[in-house]
């Protein structure tokens, strides 16, 4: 008992480490994307083309910076200097001395410059130069169109626009607005082999280290506790293990996130998380989709090799031929029963017992419509019908002349339904005859021609209906967002 809590704890702190690496691997890849949030707490929502600013307790860059290569860029940051002695002329000396007058022709100057030459290019971020444009062109002009980026920084920082009564108010709109786009602008440096700067490998190589011990050491334990378990076979069990320790920072750091395939499997054993339920769905799903695409190829396929089979005359073969119809051979050598006269007797059976007592009223009105047709050709009806009086004689005739036919044929069907050995025998001869005389009608030229015509055709709409029901079938997971 105390082995296996052991066990459990050590599966647990190592799941717990690999985790923890794994969010130090996917801050790494983040964290220039996102350098403005942990610089600023700045959060640019484009749709709205609005700001959000989030107070950071603590300054993040300041530490992780240098692990990227990024620094201050030089050029942004020499202005923003410039700004900052201005602010402090204005204070000491006022907005007319000589001092802020060359500050702010060095503004003028260094806003040029950087209009021309775009120092926020080296850190992609070319698109907050051109914010810093549009937003000087409205606090000077009101507008963003048709008007110069670099004639609205000569008139902001000039003698007149700074020593206006709005002069306070447009530094302070200034370091509020502008300043931020400006600080966020870095300049990181290139290593020699062309590619940026980045030192995560100080970071994650003590990591490495502890899971490739670990690796070695897990596998030679399993190799040593498990019959015909070589070394190396147990490394291949475990390799997802050895994307721990892989040195993606080296040879491809934008591959790091497939740690995740060690995290969420060591968290499982473990018993953290439970991935049974996830790894059940997502077999299940894909099972599923299969199966489904299986199932249309095959129903397809089936459906157009049964009408191909019915074009080539191989449908007519199952039908009985004219020597199996006189009694010379069976149609199969092997099997002694005629399924499709079989098939015919028992439809006739059903005929006779089920179909036709429910006919019953529908056969009386025909019965007695012919009857009454046959006896108007007769003289002495036609006399009777003209006596006063004896008009409905004829017709009570016929209902009881179709009454009594009606009454016949069901004591026929009775009688065949008993235990009269005659007629059971004269029965099952009835119901031979009519099976092999249908299966050998069916297969004359004419009536076979439209007989698989008519199949053929069948077959067509049943694919129709199956593709059209399995496009309906889709259609709302197609609409699904």
């Amino acid at each position: 008992m105390g082995l296996k809590v052991i066990n459990r704890t050590y599966e647990r702190l190592m799941a717990i480490l690999a985790s923890a690496n794994l969010l130090l691997v996917l801050f790494n890849l983040s964290y220039v994307p996102w350098r403005d949030f942990w610089l600023q707490g700045r959060v640019s929502i484009p749709l709205v083309n609005r700001v959000l600013y989030i107070p950071m307790p603590l300054d993040i860059t300041k530490f992780y910076d240098p692990i990227k290569g990024i620094e201050p860029h030089r050029d942004t940051q020499a202005y923003l200097e410039l700004v900052d002695q201005l602010e402090a002329s204005i204070e000491r000396t006022g907005y007319s001395s000589p001092a802020t007058e060359s500050i702010l022709a060095a503004l003028r100057a260094g806003s040029i410059e950087m209009v021309d030459t775009n120092p926020f290019a080296i850190a992609n971020k070319s698109g907050s130069l051109e914010r810093i444009k549009n937003q000087m062109r409205l606090r000077v002009f009101s507008t963003k169109r048709n008007v110069s980026s670099k004639a609205a920084f000569e008139q902001f920082w000039s003698d007149r626009y700074i020593n206006s009564v709005t002069g306070a108010t447009n530094l302070a709109w200034f370091n509020r607005t502008i300043r931020p786009l400006m600080a966020a602008n870095y300049y990181r440096g290139i290593g020699e082999d062309g590619e940026y700067i980045d030192n995560f490998g100080v970071l994650d190589i003590p990591f490495g280290l502890i899971f490739c011990l670990e690796f070695f050491a897990r596998t030679f334990w399993m190799s040593r506790h498990q019959a015909r378990l070589r070394w190396f076979d147990a490394m291949i069990i475990r390799w997802y293990d050895g994307l721990l320790f892989f040195p993606f920072w080296w040879i491809a750091p934008g591959w790091a996130w497939l740690r995740i395939i060690p995290v969420e499997i060591r968290l499982d054993q473990a018993q953290i998380i439970s991935l049974q339920r996830i790894r059940k769905q997502a077999s299940q799903g894909i099972v599923a989709t299969i199966a489904d695409d299986v199932t249309e190829v095959v129903v397809i396929q089936v459906l157009s090799q049964m009408q191909a089979a019915i074009r080539r005359g191989q449908f007519m073969r199952f039908l009985p031929s004219q020597g199996a119809q006189s009694g010379q051979q069976p149609l199969h050598p092997g099997n002694e029963i005629d399924e499709l006269g079989e098939m015919a007797a028992l439809v006739l059976q059903v005929t006779l017992k089920k179909v036709l007592p429910q006919l019953r009223p529908e056969l009386e009105k025909l019965i007695q419509y012919n009857v009454d047709q046959a006896l108007r050709q007769a003289p002495p009806y036609r006399q009777l019908a003209n006596f006063p009086g004896l008009q409905t004689i004829p017709q009570q005739w016929s209902a009881q002349l179709a009454s009594e036919i009606t009454n016949r044929v069901y004591q026929v069907l009775t009688r065949l339904e008993s235990e009269d050995k005659t007629a059971a025998l004269l029965t099952s001869q009835l119901v031979q005859k009519f099976g092999t005389t249908l299966s050998y009608e069916l297969q004359q030229q004419q009536v076979g021609q439209a007989l698989r015509d008519l199949l053929i055709d069948w077959l067509e709409e049943v694919k129709a209906s199956f593709m059209a029901q399995k496009r309906q079938a889709r259609l709302p997971e197609s609409n699904t967002p």
